[in-house]
């Protein structure tokens, strides 16, 4: 935009476009994966961008000594640094340019070209950056819309209870339970693989785990299978008590990312049940947002808000790293990971976090039995899914890869989980209900083997079974314990990849379980 002054001369056009520009590789990464994540985690990654593109451009006239020429600079300095990233995925082992030794050459010499033609612009720098101007506003415009509408439809939704008329039919709590009925325990470990195949595929027994379990009164399903074969299916078939299609079918008929279970999950049939009961809903911070239940009756987390973690500047959130990874910081990344791993090192702050959020959650797990009963805990572990952050002593080892890993993971979770669970038994007023149970295995031959165990006293454990799935559990658990009558379902497992979840094939694994 020009402005003309009263003597006839025109006053110089903004130039804003450097800014716009910047910030788009950030807004459209943003946008693209609004879905799987809560915006207000990309904030310091917009805020800092916009403050390079500022410090930039603020270089680039002090280079030029021309608004248009250090605008225009500015904008191709940043457009190249904040894409080298992008354009390597699409040419890494694809092409013979995708390597950083051509990368950085072909960058360097659009960036020397490029600096070159400015320079010599004689014919109209305005007019290109007033071109420049309108077009960044245009770009900008396009993720700003997507993240506008999808959060404008998610403050209108209102979060629902699932709803499943064939099992409203079945049973409804006509009354709170009494006042000393027994505090239910959901414990969740993520990709823990079934016993005799994690030994088979991993080299690892685990029976001495599984023995004390069941010396503690655990029932060890031996033979279980999860329903589905990725989380947000896994858990929402467990917490609803029924398979998808009889509950989110609209989802799945619309193709819809299976992240939109998260709500099915959040606002679970089980939970309704149980609140119907009296109980109050007890669920942990595990800084997945589509998991995390933050509207439970306590919500367990070492922030008071996500405003109070953003301010954490240790932490570097997966955000973050993979922006980061999509410019040409990239370079650097794997450089010095191949020679000193000093910039890993200093990115570990992200695992650290993770490491010090699962401790966290087991030691908040412990002291539960001491708060108001009754209550149904859904406490959800990342662990032993990646990233792997435990030595088998239990201290802090980041290692990025399964093998060893996963193992090492195990051997701690399986300490500490039955540090945490004799406890929970000896301190209970009430002797508990138990479930202990992963959403998957790990291996994608194996991934529907997980692992199950229950402890339901006072006889519950007699309706119980080796090849129990998940979504006949809580079944179990209300018929036993609460007067329901709903039949359980058979037993399927279904896979399905991630790049289709809902396109699925029904797997089983024979047992070889003692």
């Amino acid at each position: 935009m020009t402005i003309s002054t009263k003597s006839g001369k025109k006053k110089k056009a903004l130039v804003f476009h450097p800014i716009l520009i910047g910030l788009y590789p950030v807004l459209a990464l943003l946008a693209y994966n609004i879905i799987q994540l809560d915006p207000i985690y990309a904030v310091r990654a917009i805020v800092v961008t916009i403050l390079i593109s500022i410090a930039v451009f603020a270089l680039a006239l002090l280079i030029t000594r021309d608004r248009y020429k250090g605008g225009l600079l500015a904008s191709l300095a940043l457009l190249l640094f904040l894409t080298y990233g992008h354009v390597y995925n699409l040419l890494e082992n694809k092409s013979y340019f995708g390597h950083h030794r051509f990368m950085i050459i072909i960058w360097l010499a659009l960036f020397g070209l490029g600096t070159y033609g400015i320079f010599h612009l004689k014919k109209k720098p305005r007019t290109l950056s007033t071109f420049l101007n309108f077009f960044s506003v245009v770009l900008i415009a396009i993720p700003l819309f997507q993240i506008v509408i999808f959060e404008v439809r998610q403050s209108n939704a209102i979060p629902k209870a699932v709803t499943n008329p064939a099992l409203d039919s079945i049973w409804q709590p006509q009354a709170a339970a009494p006042a000393d009925s027994p505090d239910v325990y959901y414990i969740l470990l993520d990709a823990y693989t079934r016993s005799d195949l994690l030994k088979k595929e991993y080299g690892y027994d685990n029976s001495a785990f599984l023995q004390e379990l069941r010396d503690m009164g655990f029932y060890v399903a031996d033979c279980s299978k999860s329903n589905y074969s990725y989380t947000p299916s896994s858990m929402a078939t467990a917490l609803n008590m029924d398979y998808l299609d009889n509950f989110a079918g609209n989802i799945i008929k619309e193709n819809r990312s299976f992240y939109d279970l998260g709500e099915t999950i959040k606002h679970n049939k089980v939970r309704s049940l149980f609140t119907d009961l009296g109980y109050r809903y007890v669920t942990f911070d595990n800084d997945i947002w589509w998991l995390d239940t933050t509207d439970s009756d306590q919500y367990i987390s070492q922030y008071a808000s996500p405003w109070q973690k953003l301010l954490n500047f240790k932490i570097l959130g997966n955000f973050e790293k993979y922006y980061l990874r999509s410019t040409a910081l990239r370079v650097v990344d794997e450089f010095t990971n191949s020679k000193t791993n000093t910039l890993d090192k200093a990115l570990l702050s992200t695992e650290k976090a993770h490491y010090d959020l699962i401790n966290y959650n087991f030691a908040q797990l412990e002291q539960l039995p001491h708060s108001e009963s009754p209550k149904f805990v859904y406490a959800h572990f990342v662990a032993p899914h990646f990233p792997y952050v435990f030595a088998p002593d239990g201290s802090f080892e980041y290692t990025p890869t399964n093998a060893p890993g996963y193992v090492n993971e195990i051997k701690y979770i399986d300490q500490r989980v039955l540090e945490v669970i004799r406890n929970i038994i000896q301190t209970s007023k009430v002797p508990p209900i138990i479930l202990l149970q992963s959403d998957h295995g790990l291996a994608e031959e194996v991934r529907n083997a997980n692992l199950m165990a229950y402890y339901l006293p006072n006889g519950g454990d007699k309706a119980l079974y080796p090849s129990i799935t998940p979504v006949n559990s809580f079944r179990i658990v209300f018929n036993q314990y609460f007067g329901a009558n709903y039949p359980l379902l058979k037993d399927v497992a279904r896979s399905a990849s991630y790049q289709t979840p809902y396109s699925f094939t029904e797997v089983d694994f024979p047992c070889t379980a003692n």
